[in-house]
């Protein structure tokens, strides 16, 4: 084929071109939204992403190229061409599970608004202009009727779902004293049953009542005075926490809006009769309807007063298939315009009611329960041994990265449940064993390891630093204790827990440091991954884990060089300094003491991240952090709105608060000896 025959080819078929290929980009976003939630290599995210900004662009090309086919009279073949402008407006309004892709495609609402308006005109324009009218071709007239209906709405549904979920109509919807009553829509009961009852509500009335918000002390002595027993029916105690104003202050904290105390207690007391796997469980409930508000179009085209549309579209699209199917003057088009017809029309009733009907289940059962794992001497014998992946990405300068972003491992799915049951121990023991007032409930929210650490004075200078550097001298004295030789079955049960959350955490210093912490340093890792290798030369294996950790604990054995760290940098050797201090504890004691603060650790960092950084990354992956932040906020503990907004308790009590623990620390007990703290499982 000569380059003329290849214009005239391209002239013929690109439009159909363009048409497939925007049903096959919507086809891989249907798909592509039930695994996004699942732990992806970079690779398939990258597709998915440009399948996300190409889906829209795709369509409103393909609009303008039919615009421009049919400015002037084309032959009767348009007719069929005309039909597939209003196929193109549903392509453009998008996947309803997959509504945004970053959080910040919500602010972008206006511009979607804009574009989707403009793009109805152009379609209802050619279409208008190009229909032939005749009397043979009623049922394909009838049937682009119907689907211009089912377009148009849903080209309307993304920009309102972008604006709902946009911050700025967040902050102006939950900072008011505005609550709602909602109800469950009828049309979705009759079509899921009680199953989705939890999620899929409307809103019936509003009431006007101002929420009179209460002092913390207040809120601390309620809830110290009526603190529950575990529930005898978990399943009861679970629907019951599971009210309007869990909803709110959970929105609340998404957006960094300080929940009044009194709309906080009844939450507080229904959570704590729960155990942790119903704790867990309501936990992410609420964390799916998180993600539905922000990135699928759900809360909006499941509210009333566009339900019965909703039900009626799927079927609207089917009625236009079966219209066009029983006209039988096939004989006047295109053969091959009549096949991609069939395909457009078949295709796209398909996903309408897979995405209606059984959409949010798909997406709940495809997301990851797994935990992100990441390890420091993982990453140093990747260095001392690349993979090929790496010796590619070396020639490209890339070597780092691929380092850190590429070889993220994942805990069993157990894990999440475990760590969750640690959390929810070490809070519920908190407000039965140590919280008093307002001062000891403000000292508790600010414990990194303090607590777990109080019998053991001579390693609390390993939490008097930076958080961050903390958290890295602590998980290279975790793994330098997990690989030891003397660690013994009934030790490794601790041991696995703590390493779960110590190489999570690595993982967050590393790949999330903005959600670790405030102010928390990029490149850690590398510097202190040079310094294991300066540590230890070229004499030791480097190329497993295991080889690193014990060649580090060899070296610690054969010189004293704890006291002198110009040449290396000091945080090795003071990992070492602490690991050796731990070592000299007993077995089970030693696990008990790292497991504790990493649980304090992991608190004190959910505590401090912002909502929006949660929300942030709902959009990927459901964090583990982001289940403790909830479970938290959930359980009455501090959120990063309430550090700032809420009074500090008087210096008084703070002073009473600190002599009480000095005089606990000097007997060797705690405050209390039947409220000791346990968060050990």
């Amino acid at each position: 084929m000569d380059f003329s025959g290849a214009v005239q080819w391209w002239d013929e078929w690109q439009l159909r071109v363009l048409v497939l290929g925007s049903l096959f980009v919507q086809c891989m976003l249907f798909f592509s939204s039930y695994v996004r939630r699942r732990a992806l290599s970079s690779l398939p995210k990258l597709f998915i992403w440009l399948a996300y900004l190409g889906g829209d662009a795709l369509a409103i090309y393909a609009l303008a190229t039919l615009f421009n086919r049919h400015r002037q009279k084309e032959q009767l073949a348009a007719g069929l061409e005309v039909l597939w402008a209003p196929v193109l407006l549903i392509h453009l309004g998008g996947q309803h599970m997959m509504t945004a892709y970053s959080i910040e495609d919500n602010e972008l609402w206006t511009r979607h608004g804009i574009t989707a308006v403009s793009q109805v005109v152009v379609a209802i324009y050619v279409f208008c202009k190009s229909w032939s009218g005749s009397g043979g071709e009623k049922r394909l007239l009838q049937s682009g009727i119907l689907l211009f209906v089912v377009g148009i709405i849903r080209s309307i549904q993304k920009p309102l779902a972008l604006k709902t979920a946009s911050i700025n109509t967040m902050i102006a919807t939950y900072s008011t004293s505005t609550r709602k009553k909602q109800s469950i829509s009828l049309c979705w009961k009759a079509m899921c049953g009680c199953s989705w009852d939890w999620y899929f509500t409307r809103s019936k009335t509003r009431e006007e009542t101002q929420e009179k918000d209460i002092p913390l002390e207040e809120f601390v002595q309620e809830a110290i005075k009526n603190l529950p027993e575990l529930a005898t029916d978990q399943k009861q105690a679970e629907n019951l926490a599971w009210d309007q104003s869990l909803k709110v202050n959970a929105y609340r904290s998404l957006v960094d809006i300080s929940a009044p105390y009194s709309s906080r207690i009844k939450s507080l007391k229904l959570s704590l009769a729960l155990d942790y796997q119903h704790a867990n469980s309501l936990s992410a409930a609420m964390l799916n309807e998180m993600f539905f508000l922000l990135y699928t179009k759900l809360p909006t085209i499941f509210s009333s007063y566009i339900c019965f549309s909703l039900v009626c579209l799927p079927f609207l699209t089917l009625a236009s298939v079966i219209l066009f199917s029983t006209n039988h003057i096939y004989h006047d088009y295109n053969t091959t315009d009549v096949k991609v017809t069939y395909i457009l029309f078949w295709c796209t009733a398909l996903l309408d009611f897979i995405s209606v009907f059984l959409g949010p289940s798909i997406v709940l059962i495809g997301s990851t329960k797994k935990v992100p794992q990441y390890n420091l001497l993982s990453f140093c014998a990747r260095k001392k041994r690349p993979t090929v992946l790496m010796k590619l990405a070396t020639l490209v300068f890339y070597k780092d990265y691929v380092n850190v972003h590429c070889y993220i491992e994942h805990a069993a799915k157990p894990s999440l449940l475990q760590v969750t049951e640690l959390v929810h121990g070490y809070v519920r023991d908190g407000w039965k064993g140590y919280i008093h007032n307002d001062a000891s409930y403000r000292k508790f929210n600010s414990r990194r390891g303090q607590w777990a650490l109080r019998h053991q004075h001579h390693l609390g200078w390993s939490l008097k630093m930076p958080f961050d550097r903390s958290i890295l001298l602590w998980h290279i004295a975790t793994d330098l204790c997990f690989h030891h030789q003397g660690t013994t079955a009934h030790g490794q049960e601790f041991a696995t827990r703590s390493r779960v959350i110590s190489n999570y955490m690595a993982y967050l210093l590393s790949l999330h440091p903005e959600m670790l912490m405030p102010g928390s340093r990029i490149g850690t890792f590398t510097v202190a991954c040079e310094d294991v290798e300066l540590v230890l030369g070229s004499k030791y294996a480097l190329d497993t884990e295991r080889g690193l950790a014990h060649g580090i604990l060899f070296w610690v054995q054969q010189f004293s060089l704890l006291d002198d760290a110009r040449a290396i940098g000091s945080l090795v050797p003071k990992a070492c300094k602490l690991a050796k201090g731990l070592m000299d504890l007993r077995e089970v004691e030693r696990w008990e003491v790292v497991q504790a603060v990493w649980v304090e650790m992991l608190c004190y960092s959910a505590g401090r991240c912002r909502g929006y950084l949660h929300a942030k990354n709902m959009s990927e992956v459901m964090e583990l952090l982001t289940h403790v932040w909830f479970l938290l906020s959930f359980m009455g503990m501090e959120t990063f709105a309430d550090r700032f907004q809420k009074p500090e308790p008087s210096e008084n009590m703070e002073e009473e608060e600190e002599e009480e623990e000095e005089e606990g620390e000097d007997d060797g007990e705690s405050r209390v000896p039947e409220n000791k703290i346990n968060i050990f499982v």
